[in-house]
């Protein structure tokens, strides 16, 4: 920010060229106030093509798409907005990230906002602060700075859409009065075909049919003569079969929304898309006015649809803990990782496979060398008594199939702890014989 920057006039192309990069700046209408003007530099094989260039005495935008992979565009915008902007210059400076936003690209948007009273752990603030809440609710952002960046203040922000991943972000030495902002972006070939999982849906289970089918087996025959490996085995495969004809299956795919995403979301998101389109094509009032009134109920749908999600995630934090960590966990603004270490040489080395092993030369050198001469003498134990058999009484298998957490993941014997216990008056029996 502040780059002072005047390629009509007092500077050369030649002087701010890099080769392979391609420049893009924008410029204050003036340079008769402190600071002016932003720009970025962008590899020439990412093909980048300027967007939006806008500029006036207290805000800048420069928004330019980026092609990593054929077939996929992300948008990168590079803001600055001045804290003396008026009300009228902040609403015309939200409103045009919205309209960037509003086109279905991965998106990074960063700069220096000036907003040093935003509370990033609650994601809360008083206005001015409020309007950059708003903009990443809606259009589900995240923002991954959470170290002063001047001062004692978070005023550079670096945010993306949940689609695209941030690495490795540290804030770094200063220049001028702020610090600068070092990370890698993480982008996927999405030409890459995305595995699909399949899980049981337990929605459209049927548990009474289940019970009836289990129900059936005669056991004891079964399991007559048999030893404690084939009886389980016999369970499992009965239960398994039981599984596969009353319990459907859901394919499922990794995705990056927020967890209170909706369908009704998307939808919103995609009528808000199409009503750009057409203001963009006919500039007439209607049109302005539908786009507004789809924007409106975007917020107003995400908004709701996120306090429902969070009254029931806190009501089920102690029947359901996992589901509040979750939640809790994904709203982290940064990952616990392991940054940057120096070896033995003084060379620091930022791949895993280096940092692990300098982790393990050092683990390794801490260890306790024994003494292997003196090494004591095993008591031997008596071992003339020998368990046989293992008394279980059926209320003893019920009260613990009671206290299975329905919540749990299902182990590779496919005995989930739901179906257990959904199915206890008849699988208690079975597991005890």
């Amino acid at each position: 920010m502040g780059t002072w920057l005047d390629l009509n006039g007092r500077h050369l192309p030649a002087e701010v060229s890099i080769k392979g990069y391609v420049l893009h700046n924008v410029d204050k209408p003036s340079h008769s106030n402190r600071g002016g003007g932003s720009l970025i530099y962008v590899k020439e094989k990412l093909q980048p093509q300027i967007k939006t260039k806008r500029a006036t005495e207290k805000s800048e935008i420069l928004h330019l798409n980026i092609q990593p992979h054929p077939g996929q565009t992300i948008k990168i915008v590079l803001v600055y907005r001045n804290p003396t902007c008026t009300a009228i210059e902040v609403e015309e400076f939200y409103n045009r990230l919205d309209i960037i936003l509003s086109t279905p690209h991965e998106t990074l948007i960063m700069g220096d906002f000036n907003l040093p009273h935003i509370n990033w752990t609650t994601r809360q603030s008083q206005a001015p602060g409020s309007k950059v809440i708003d903009l990443m609710n809606t259009n589900s952002l995240q923002q991954h700075v959470n170290e002063p960046t001047r001062g004692n203040n978070i005023l550079d922000l670096v945010m993306t859409t949940t689609d695209l991943s941030i690495n490795g972000l540290e804030v770094t030495d200063k220049i001028g009065d702020h610090q600068m902002i070092d990370f890698s972006l993480e982008v996927q070939d999405p030409n890459t075909r995305t595995q699909h999982k399949q899980v049981l849906d337990y929605k459209r289970v049927n548990f009474e049919l289940m019970k009836e089918e289990l129900g059936s087996y005669n056991h004891e025959v079964l399991m007559n003569n048999k030893n404690a490996e084939e009886c389980y085995m016999i369970l499992k495969d009965k239960n398994a079969t039981a599984t596969d004809h009353h319990i459907p299956r859901k394919r499922i795919r990794p995705t990056n929304n927020p967890p209170w995403f909706s369908q009704e979301i998307e939808r919103l998101i995609n009528a808000r898309q199409h009503s750009y389109r057409r203001l963009k094509r006919y500039q007439t009032e209607p049109h302005r006015q539908e786009h507004i009134h789809v924007c409106r109920a975007v917020k107003q749908t995400i908004k709701s649809t996120k306090r429902n999600k969070e009254i029931t995630v806190a009501a089920q934090a102690k029947t359901n803990p996992k589901s509040f960590y979750k939640y809790v966990n994904d709203r982290r603004l940064k990952r616990d990782t392991i940054g940057p270490l120096v070896d033995s040489e003084g060379t620091t080395q930022t791949n895993n496979k280096s940092k692990a092993k300098i982790l393990n030369t050092y683990f390794t050198s801490v260890f306790t060398h024994e003494d292997l001469t003196e090494i004591p003498q095993p008591h031997v134990l008596n071992t003339q008594e020998i368990l046989s058999d293992g008394v279980f009484t059926v209320e003893e298998v019920e009260e613990q199939v009671s206290i299975l957490n329905p919540y749990k993941s299902t182990g590779p014997d496919g005995l989930g702890p739901r179906i257990l216990k959904e199915t206890a008056e008849v699988a208690d029996c079975n597991l005890w014989l």
